[in-house]
Parts: structure tokens; C-alpha cells; sequence
């Protein structure tokens, strides 16, 4: 099998070869890498924000939950990755172009959330930290926008790549190494994290944001952008 149809056949109508096991591992990358960013970009964004940085829940729950209310895309983008190749193909070039643009935006989102931190730490409830929410907001929707041009031409091109006989093994194999994929996530974002936070302060029941300790900042901020 030639490296080019691992992903899939050109848009030209091919014999599909078959799907053997290194295949299928090699195709549940893809989900164990999403596995993993669903975990340290939510998971460990939601737990700074929060703890780390004090921003109440509401604020932080809404501003996350952003790339859910973009999943009705996922229908569009499934019809565009039908209709109309890209990069040549109707699947892969979707997959890789979705890919690149939530990796992008992963790092912007980690930034945009110091950014709101230093602002709602320095000024409270003003102009300045209503546009970080906003320009959060917006980036975590185009992170969803980006999960759902990837994750839904992927999910079609694992029943291109198929055949009836293995289409049930190949999905198992693919959605097991998305929980693996998390568990990875789980693991690292608990390294990542801990050595920085000890320092944390609490008056009365509140959380003081690490902004008041920046030393501890620094030290979480380095964890989180290396």
C-alpha cells in the first residue's frame, strides 16, 4: 500500500484496498491526538481560569462551551467534504486543514486567557476585559469550527477506507485510541500543572488569581507554553 492511500484514494474512483491492523492504529492517531488536545485545551484552560486565574465558572463554562454551539457545522462541512475536494481529495485535505487551524488556535486560546486574566486581575469589570471574553469566545468557536471540519470528513473517511466486513473493527480501534488519546492528556496536563499552584492563596472561601503572585505566574505560565 502506497503512503498516499493510508489517508485515502485520489478523487478519481479507485479499488479501496484493504484496511489491515497497522492501518487502523495508524488512522487512530489522528483520534488519540484529539484526545489528547480536547483534554489539555479544555481541561486544563477551564481548570486556569477558574482556580488559577479566579474567573468565575459562568463566565469561564460559557466562554468554553463556545465550540459546541459551532457543532452544527459538522453537517456542513460533512456536505462540502462530499461535494468538493480539497488539496485533491474529499476527505484527507479537510482532515489536514482542520487540523492545522485548531492547533493555531489552541495556542491563541492559551494566550487570550492570560491576557483576560491580567485584565480582569488589573481593571475588574471593564471594557478592555469584555473584549478578551469576546475575542475568547470567538476563538474557542473557530476551534470548533476547525475540530468539525477535521473530525467529520475523518468519520467519513474511515467508511470510505472500509468494507463492511471491517468497518466495526476499524471504528473500535480508531474510538479506542481517542480514550487512550485522553488518558495521555489526563497524564500530562497533571504534570503540568501541580508544581506551580502550590502557592495559591485563599482569603476567606475566594480564590486570589495567581496575578498577585508572579512568581507562581510566571512559573504556571512556562508549564502551560512550553
Amino acid at each position: 500500500m502506497a503512503s498516499g492511500d493510508v489517508f485515502e484514494a485520489p478523487t478519481n474512483s479507485q479499488p479501496v484496498p484493504k484496511v489491515n491492523l497497522l492501518t487502523m492504529f495508524r488512522l487512530g492517531l489522528f483520534q488519540m491526538g484529539l484526545g489528547i488536545m480536547s483534554v489539555l485545551t479544555l481541561g486544563v484552560l477551564n481548570r486556569i481560569m477558574i482556580k488559577e486565574l479566579a474567573l468565575p465558572a459562568t463566565l469561564v463554562a460559557g466562554t468554553i462551551a463556545m465550540h459546541q454551539l459551532v457543532a452544527p457545522a459538522r453537517l456542513w462541512f460533512g456536505q462540502m467534504s462530499d461535494a468538493k475536494p480539497f488539496l485533491g481529495y474529499h476527505r484527507t485535505g479537510y482532515v489536514c486543514l482542520g487540523a492545522a487551524v485548531f492547533v493555531t488556535t489552541s495556542f491563541l486560546a492559551v494566550q487570550a486567557t492570560w491576557q483576560l486574566g491580567a485584565s480582569f486581575y488589573s481593571q475588574g469589570w471593564t471594557l478592555p476585559t469584555y473584549g478578551w471574553i469576546a475575542l475568547l469566545a470567538g476563538i474557542f468557536a473557530f476551534y470548533g469550527l476547525a475540530l468539525s471540519s477535521s473530525s467529520t470528513p475523518f468519520a467519513a473517511l474511515l467508511v470510505d477506507v472500509s468494507d463492511e466486513d471491517n468497518r466495526s473493527q476499524l471504528v473500535g480501534v480508531v474510538w479506542s485510541m481517542l480514550m487512550v488519546g485522553i488518558v495521555i492528556g489526563a497524564i500530562i496536563s497533571s504534570r503540568l500543572l501541580p508544581e506551580a499552584t502550590t502557592g495559591q492563596e485563599v482569603v476567606g472561601t475566594t480564590l486570589t488569581s495567581l496575578y498577585s503572585q508572579p512568581e507562581q505566574l510566571a512559573a504556571l505560565q512556562n508549564s502551560i507554553n512550553r
